[in-house]
């Protein structure tokens, strides 16, 4: 009776849910066309191929290319993509996806059920290793029933059915019928997609420009170009703000937000939670971890270093989940019970004594994060004040994860990102592969257990409430707060409602402009003022690699083993870049290679967490065809970035000519980890 309870219930849920993604018509675009805009964003994708996401996600160039089967309201509920409707079989075991009859592929060929299924193949095929693979792992069967429709067979019913099913298609026609890989492909680099906009051009390093795809199936978007700025530093992106070059600037440093006038804020939850993790088996007691806690100032944290832009968390899932709990009040900050606390505990000092004898906190931080480093001085700063010997260790995050891996620290501060599926055993499980503070609770892992399988979204909620309440009780961590990210867009730019729950990113495709600019900036410059003020280098430091826990939360679903280095041969030269400023009206003939190290090294930390992706260096070739300077356009990790930094001085090239004669090139080659070549 209670299973025919629940399922019921999912039916009546289902059947709701279906009725409202009907109504395609819902949707309707501004007709106010036409216009540039410029985004910022830090980090350059390696690949436009919508099956390998980066370690921070899907990039939001790739969004604009490849349309899902599903799309988002700005309610945050669903509503039709490239499927017009779904519906879900009387056992709750399969669904079936009807899509469009006018949606087509960049090439003009038609999106057909046949696409769906190949691309689901691909996925799922061990030989592609894509990230989404572990996503597809309860899809038993996909097949296509006529052109239009496809029918999703899972083995088991579950939660979750409609958000996993819910694939990004490739065009199975644009792919080779004998690859091997699908990372060999060229849709990485040349994608054909169903989306708003297709790719019009990509200097790799510096940016991508996007051109408005007429025939898109929710009518030709309103902005005739996006073009994605890939700023080597957040000073040159802040140059260009103060030159107002940039139209729209994601995730901005609170510190430096507010100093441009001309455009407005746009405040966006940041979805995940920053805490200080304590090591378990040095701070055995609950009570020291509490008066630990209890002496760190968060609202302080937040004003000081997050200038506002933050809220307090008191638990491993944030505010904005379905499963949060918000009946968890949290610890409160009082310094003179915490000092009572470890009295308590049997710690003294003698007079005069600043800290208490035996109890000192190295706290560990990645470096190259100024806000978490702040925010380690902030809380060693608190935690001296309550008689602890507090100090702050910066390490690269090459040894920051090793540190962790050999749970070879007091403390460290890290920080989570909460999805809306997500699976936080690796974190809290007893045996999780990040549980680095070795936290073990059996009751907890029957709970997440419980959660995860479930099938009533209700009784899973009850599980993940009790979950959170204990993990709250015992301190294995100090939770901090939930960072805000901060946009700036230019005021004359509109389709931004602070109501929508949707990421910033994803609907690019709806902004339109009040009154076009009548100003056209010159985006292939960007970046130029800022490098030209700059002293001449050989190498460029400041480059943005990726975070420890995009790192470490990529690597944990998945086993995902890597990718060859890219041949640099005849392929690599029609991917050249152009001379930034010829001498000559005359056409410059890019340099061909004639050496490439094969023997590069795959550092052993990139190793052990799986690391793959590329390495983009931008080269200068003489007139000998020689390397004699290079310099990081886009990092993928520390140990990976120097090795590709020493092999692209080794490479060899027949120099650029210009009318026959030798002349001086530069261009952005990438590095692929693991090496291997194609």
């Amino acid at each position: 009776m209670k299973k025919i309870k629940i399922l019921q219930l999912l039916l009546i849920i289902v059947f709701i849910i279906t009725l409202s993604c009907q109504k395609s018509r819902e949707f309707i675009r501004e007709r106010k066309r036409g216009g540039m805009l410029i985004v910022s964003i830090m980090e350059e994708p390696s690949t436009l191929n919508p099956l390998y996401p980066s370690l921070s996600g899907l990039s939001p160039i790739t969004e604009q290319l490849f349309a899902p089967l599903i799309s988002e309201k700005p309610n945050g509920k669903v509503r039709p993509g490239l499927a017009k409707s779904w519906i879900y079989s009387e056992d709750l075991k399969s669904i079936t996806y009807t899509i469009r009859k006018d949606a087509k592929w960049h090439d003009g060929k038609s999106v057909t059920a046949e696409d769906v299924v190949y691309t689901v193949n691909q996925i799922k095929n061990p030989k592609n290793n894509s990230p989404l693979s572990q996503r597809l792992r309860y899809i038993k069967d996909v097949e296509a029933i006529g052109e239009k429709k496809v029918r999703f067979t899972l083995e088991k019913v579950y939660a979750d059915e409609l958000l996993h099913t819910n694939i990004r298609p490739i065009p199975k026609h644009k792919i080779g019928k004998n690859l091997e890989n699908l990372k060999k492909s060229d849709l990485g680099l040349k994608p054909v997609g169903s989306g708003p906009y297709k790719l019009k051009e990509w200097k790799h390093g510096e940016w991508l420009e996007l051109a408005a795809n007429p025939d898109y199936f929710m009518s030709r978007p309103n902005l005739d170009r996006i073009v994605f700025y890939f700023p080597s530093s957040k000073e040159e992106l802040i140059d260009e703000l103060n030159l107002g070059n940039i139209d729209f600037a994601y995730d901005m440093p609170p510190a430096k937000y507010d100093k441009f006038k001309v455009y407005k804020t746009v405040l966006s939850p940041g979805k995940s939670y920053t805490y200080i993790g304590w090591n378990l088996k040095r701070f055995k007691d609950k009570k020291l971890r509490e008066a630990f806690s209890m002496a760190i100032d968060r609202k302080g944290i937040i004003s000081d270093n997050l200038k506002g832009y933050g809220r307090i968390v008191n638990g491993p899932i944030t505010p904005e989940h379905w499963a949060y709990s918000p009946g968890i009040k949290g610890i409160q900050y009082n310094r003179e019970k915490a000092g009572k606390l470890i009295r308590e505990l049997g710690y003294s000092k003698k007079r005069f004594q600043k800290f208490y004898s035996g109890l000192n906190v190295r706290i560990l931080v990645e470096s190259g994060d100024e806000i978490r480093k702040k925010v380690a001085e902030h809380i060693a700063s608190d935690l001296r004040l309550l008689g602890v010997e507090a100090r702050l260790t910066e390490l690269q995050s090459s040894e920051f994860i090793t540190r962790l891996f050999n749970h070879n620290f007091d403390a460290y501060i890290l920080g989570w990102n909460v999805e809306k599926v997500f699976n936080p055993l690796p974190i809290w499980g007893s045996d999780g592969i990040y549980n680095f503070v070795g936290y073990k609770n059996k009751n907890v892992d029957e709970l997440m257990r419980e959660a995860l399988l479930s099938l009533d979204r209700e009784k899973a909620r009850n599980a993940w409430l009790k979950f959170q309440e204990i993990i709250a009780n015992d301190f294995p961590y100090t939770f901090l707060y939930e960072p805000q990210k901060i946009t700036l867009v230019k005021k004359n730019l509109q389709g931004i409602s602070p109501n929508d729950k949707r990421p910033i990113l994803s609907f690019l495709d709806e902004l339109w402009y009040i009154k076009r600019p009548a100003t056209i900036v010159e985006f292939a410059s960007l970046g130029h003022h800022y490098r030209e003020s700059q002293e001449e280098i050989e190498t460029i430091s400041s480059q943005v690699t990726a975070t420890t826990e995009e790192i470490l939360q990529a690597s944990a679903p998945t086993n995902v083993p890597g990718e060859g280095v890219i041949g640099a041969g005849e392929e690599e030269e029609g991917k050249s870049e152009k001379e930034e400023k010829p001498a000559k009206k005359e056409p410059i003939i890019p340099p061909k290679i004639t050496y490439y190290p094969t023997e590069i090294e795959y550092p052993e930390t990139a190793k052990k967490l799986e690391i793959t992706g590329q390495v983009f260096v931008k080269i200068y070739i003489n007139k000998e065809g020689n390397v004699y300077k290079a310099e990081i356009s886009r990092g993928l990790f520390p140990p990976c970035d120097s090795v590709a930094l020493k092999a692209a001085f080794e490479c060899k090239f027949d120099p650029a000519t210009q009318a026959g004669k030798p002349v001086e090139y530069s261009q952005t080659i990438p590095f692929r980890f693991p090496p291997g070549g194609w």
